[in-house]
């Protein structure tokens, strides 16, 4: 097993080696997401959203992971 340390390297190693700089942007988007500690608030549109999925739960209007897995590979495959 590494010790954090060896970690940090390796990390610091593989990113100096990215040259898309598409991937380097979204790589520090996700080190600044993981780094925020703030709350996020959801506006009304949101939070109408979440009831709206929550009564679809409640109700049964969902698909299994199985599902859903089928119609992304039939969507992909067109």
């Amino acid at each position: 097993m590494m010790s954090t340390a060896e970690l940090k390297i390796d990390l610091i190693n593989q990113i100096s080696n990215i040259t898309d700089q598409v991937k380097l942007k979204e790589l520090l988007q996700l080190l600044k997401f993981q780094n925020d500690n703030s709350v996020y608030v959801t506006d009304d549109d949101e939070k109408q959203a979440i009831m709206e999925a929550r009564k679809e739960i409640v109700e049964g209007n969902v698909l299994s992971n199985e599902d859903v897995q089928k119609e992304i590979n039939e969507w992909l495959n067109k």
